[in-house]
């Protein structure tokens, strides 16, 4: 099977039309039929057949096997394709949240620059639930992450660090200042700032408002941990930060979470299973897991 005949296919799958095909890919649609005729007379069976009463092709009981498997291999190819590219460039393709690039990754850059690695980072800095999904798709090939809870996934090799831990931040004039702990259900009428979903504080502010049983009125979500500092300095809303996030020049209270749920700020190593790092990607690696130490 060729895997432009499983791209035509898969396509087929999605719109329902040849034509729609054709104009996807730009070719004539006899090419796309002939695809779709080498690949049933490839497996012995019809995969598609034109239902007229809805004017679309239906796609056959096979064809639905076919559809399932054809885009994992087009997937796999893609990445093989992506991953060949990265090995013969030399480059290493780091995802670095900018919580963890501006709190950690310095602690061990010493290191980095030792070993002669720093010019061959090609760095993707964003949240960490963006990073995932880069990573899956083979946009970055290694990755320090941050997750509420140690990271399982199926197509992820990850190593954990560290965990750390969330605290509630405010103005210093707001009542809040006055309390050392709080349950977060008694938050619940107040405002809050928030980093947006590429980070994992949405989730884990979704997480400690399930529990507390409310939703979060949130009035202002950012991607930049600094606005989202300086908003709450000035009384606009609080909000929910990795404590480490906070340094002693912020004008911001501090306030622990009574009965605070396993979620925390989980670092990991992540990597794509069966991916083949080289010699300066393993030393980077290397690199890496000094946080372990120095961070425990």
């Amino acid at each position: 099977m060729k895997l432009r005949d499983l791209e035509y296919f898969c396509y087929l799958y999605q719109v329902g039309t040849f034509t729609g095909v054709a104009k996807h890919f730009n070719v004539e649609q006899p090419t796309v039929t002939l695809a779709i005729k080498r690949l049933e007379a490839s497996l012995k069976t019809k995969l598609a057949f034109r239902n007229r009463s809805k004017g679309l092709i239906q796609i056959t009981p096979a064809g639905e096997i076919l559809y399932r498997h054809a885009s994992n291999m087009l997937r796999d190819a893609k990445l093989a394709n992506l991953e060949i590219d990265q090995y013969t460039s030399k480059k290493i393709r780091f995802g670095l949240p900018p919580i963890i690039g501006s709190l950690y990754f310095p602690l061990i850059i010493d290191g980095i620059i030792q070993d002669h690695l720093l010019e061959d980072l090609e760095v993707d800095e964003t949240g960490s639930q963006q990073l995932l999904l880069d990573l899956q798709g083979g946009k970055i090939d290694i990755a320090l992450l941050g997750s509420p809870l140690p990271l399982q996934n199926n197509v992820i090799n990850t190593t954990f660090l560290t965990s750390r831990q969330f605290v509630v931040i405010s103005s210093k004039t707001h009542w809040l200042s006055q309390s050392q702990s709080i349950s977060f259900a008694k938050l619940k009428s107040e405002p809050f700032i928030t980093l947006n979903g590429r980070f994992i504080h949405s989730e884990v502010l979704k997480v400690y408002s399930n529990q507390a049983k409310f939703h979060p009125h949130i009035i202002f979500e950012t991607q930049s941990i600094e606005t989202m500092k300086r908003l709450v300095e000035r009384n606009a809303g609080i909000g929910l930060l990795v404590k480490d996030a906070i340094r002693p020049s912020d004008e911001l209270s501090l306030t622990a979470l009574e009965n605070p749920l396993p979620e925390r700020f989980n670092i990991s190593i992540a990597t794509r299973k069966n991916y083949l790092a080289d010699d300066h990607e393993q030393a980077f690696i290397s690199d890496l897991f000094k946080l372990q130490t120095i961070l425990n």
